[in-house]
């Protein structure tokens, strides 16, 4: 949600109480049953957005670690509409890429698993992963370098599930363009995890995000349009009903509410399962 934050300390996160009613309205449109969110500084922002009297949050467990800053940070999470049963595992910190010294200065995987009445739970898992390397080879930047271990950690959990018998899906900010020809990162993702077979729900999702992306060089605000996703959702095989086909939308802000009001530099991303 682009640095849903009230504390005021970056450009984008400065909203009114327009904005956030704008945003909660196109939240309630939308009328999610499950929302994967990522950028969410913590539940008080978050509960502007998305009503707290109609979901439960669950919130990256590295959010822990910083409940008392006072500077904004990027949270991964999920929106739960009240009444589904939801087991809220530990997050998977592998895609933070630990070190010996430290649990990692990356984003967290928020992982939940959804209990469903005569069918298999679903285990989903809300992603941010590294930005800077969109459609780059992986030897041209260090960007790259951590995105290609952050796909290798996301296969090893997409594996445990398949060997554990158990339907998942993963959806969030890939920070890649994953639909383009001759990318790497969904590539790799394939290769390993070869015996888990996937299915990339937004394969074929048209991309027409309009946006306003503030300029650091000019100090200003700029309408840009992004016909590149790189929000997706994968799942298992087992998560989705393969006899009809199922296909992911991106939900379109207008013209007038991109011009208007301080939304989003990402265009929320729908599937039925």
């Amino acid at each position: 949600m682009e640095w849903l934050s009230d504390k005021g300390d970056m450009i984008q996160s400065k909203r009114d109480a327009d904005d956030y009613l704008m945003m909660q309205t196109i939240s309630s449109v939308i009328d999610a049953d499950l929302i994967a969110f990522q950028e969410v500084d913590g539940p008080e922002p978050l509960a502007k957005v998305v009503d707290p009297l109609q979901y439960d949050f669950y919130f990256s467990d590295r959010s822990l670690r910083y409940k008392k800053s006072r500077g904004s940070h990027q949270f991964t999470g999920w929106a739960v509409k009240k009444g589904i049963n939801v087991i809220d595992h530990k997050d998977y910190q592998p895609l933070g890429l630990p070190t010996f010294l430290s649990g990692g200065d990356l984003r967290y995987g928020t992982y939940i698993e959804v209990l469903r009445e005569n069918q298999p739970s679903l285990h989903l898992l809300s992603i941010h992963l590294k930005s800077g390397c969109f459609n780059t080879p992986v030897r041209r930047n260090n960007s790259c370098k951590k995105l290609r271990r952050q796909i290798e950690a996301l296969a090893v959990w997409i594996n445990t599930r398949t060997k554990l018998g158990q339907e998942f899906v993963i959806a969030g900010d890939f920070n890649h363009y994953m639909n383009n020809p001759y990318e790497w990162a969904w590539q790799t993702l394939l290769e390993e995890t070869s015996t888990s077979p996937l299915v990339k729900l937004t394969a074929n999702t048209p991309a027409k995000c309009k946006a306003r992306k503030f300029n650091y060089r000019t100090k200003r605000w700029e309408h840009v349009v992004y016909n590149k996703l790189i929000d997706h959702i994968i799942a298992s095989p087992g998560a989705i009903d393969i006899n009809s086909p199922v296909e992911a939308k991106q939900y379109q802000y207008s013209y007038h509410a991109v011009s208007t009001y301080r939304l989003s530099d990402h265009c929320p991303v729908i599937v039925e399962l």
